[in-house]
């Protein structure tokens, strides 16, 4: 897959980079929200993957502009606080899945093909209707 990953701080795009590239995935990253939509804009992603807490704008933001540009690109929110928000029940509407900071390894590729699939599943059915 061709990956965007939005994220301030670079370690984390490194490590998360690292994750995805062992992977044999394609990543792109982006150093803030408006770098990453501009990045998403030129088009070609599969998934995005954005911090929540940026600066100038949120992960939250970028995720609804995506979500408007194109309602059908999976977007996972990486944060600090993934594991409140989920006990809350606050995962924006905007947003596909929640994973928390720090991530390992096998919880990210688990994640990531958990909502692969069920996006593979959401266009079958979408397919299925249109025929």
């Amino acid at each position: 897959m061709r990956i965007l990953v939005i994220d301030d701080d670079p370690c984390v795009c490194e490590v998360v980079a690292r994750y995805l590239q062992a992977d044999r995935h394609s990543v792109v990253l982006a150093a803030n929200g408006k770098e990453g939509l501009k990045k998403f804009c030129k088009g070609g992603f599969d998934l995005v993957i954005t911090d929540r807490a940026m600066p100038t704008v949120s992960g939250d933001q970028v995720a609804a502009e995506i979500k408007r540009l194109s309602p059908a690109t999976p977007v996972i929110l990486l944060t600090g606080f993934g594991e409140i928000m989920e006990f809350a029940d606050c995962l924006p509407p905007v947003v596909d899945l929640i994973v928390s900071k720090p991530l390992t390894l096998d919880e990210f590729r688990n994640t990531i093909g958990r909502l692969m699939r069920r996006v593979a599943k959401r266009n079958a059915k979408r397919n299925r209707k249109k025929a």
